[in-house]
């Protein structure tokens, strides 16, 4: 799912997950839930680490290895060629820099739509969980 789709649309398809799980008889409702709790990540808590920390630790939260070891090394790239290699500009701007601002502007969809993000995830993943209880 898009992170650019209503959260009334994301909403909906919360409360018709809910709907189906309260449709299961106990003993999956249990199991489902039980599952839930052990996969599901806080929206609050990626909210935070996105407007607090730099270099991609809203990603390790989320279990995105990857993107969170891309970030993390561009960033420490970036900081290493604007102390290292200052001398180097593009449009007299330090290199170290336009990395630097290059990254902050990936970031801030993920920055502005991270409640979203999280709840999209998390939907996904209990979506994941029903199939595999029924």
């Amino acid at each position: 799912m898009s992170i650019f789709i209503p959260l009334q649309e994301v909403e909906q398809s919360e409360e018709q997950l809910r709907s189906e799980v309260n449709a299961l008889p106990e003993t999956k409702k249990k199991a489902f839930y039980k599952a839930q709790t052990l996969e599901l990540k806080d929206p609050d808590t990626y909210a935070t680490l996105n407007y607090f920390l730099v270099g991609g630790f809203h990603h390790f939260y989320l279990g995105n290895l990857r993107t969170f070891a891309i970030e993390l090394g561009l960033l420490v790239m970036s900081i290493l060629v604007l102390i290292f290699a200052n001398d180097v500009t593009y449009y007299d701007l330090p290199l170290g820099l336009i990395f630097i601002i290059a990254l902050s502007l990936y970031e801030l969809p993920q920055l502005f739509f991270s409640q979203k993000i999280a709840r999209l995830r998390n939907l996904a993943i209990s979506q994941a969980i029903l199939s595999r209880v029924n």
